[in-house]
């Protein structure tokens, strides 16, 4: 099993865990984060509230692929 965690992050609040996914498979999470963090996250200047995707056990730059 395989966990994602969907975090939101407001600049001057922090970040808070606001939904955990449940994955059978690796292949399958890992794709939800891209798929996730390519849609709501678009390369630029990072906004000041936003939603990320992220691996469980996972650093911030290496768990939150796209």
């Amino acid at each position: 099993m395989t966990k994602v965690f969907i975090i939101e992050s407001e600049c001057g609040w922090g970040q808070k865990v606001d939904e955990v996914k449940d994955f059978s498979a690796q292949e399958e999470a890992e794709a939800f984060v891209r798929e996730y963090n390519s849609k709501h996250n678009p390369p630029g200047k990072t906004p000041e509230w936003y939603m990320f995707a992220k691996l469980e056990g996972r650093s911030m730059l290496e768990g939150m692929m796209r």
